[in-house]
């Protein structure tokens, strides 16, 4: 498992970077592109999709004003 943070931290220069930040990304992307969310938490090894939801996903104010203008699209 040293590997793959020896490319995060050396390779792409990415200070302080832990597994749960990765996971986290993981996670986000793929319940973004389509991945259901048991799923996601069966991958993850969760035994209940409330980890999953409350620890693992993140959004970003980019993402929530995307989200806001296509919303709003669809209501007008």
């Amino acid at each position: 498992m040293k590997y793959p943070y020896k490319v995060v931290h050396t390779e792409l220069g990415i200070e302080n970077c832990k597994f749960y930040d990765l996971s986290g990304i993981y996670a986000t992307k793929g319940l973004r592109r389509g991945v259901e969310i048991i799923d996601v938490t069966d991958i993850l090894g969760h035994s209940k999709i409330e980890v999953t939801e409350n620890y693992y996903i993140f959004t970003t104010e980019k993402h929530l004003k995307k989200q806001v203008k296509n919303l709003s699209k669809r209501l007008i």
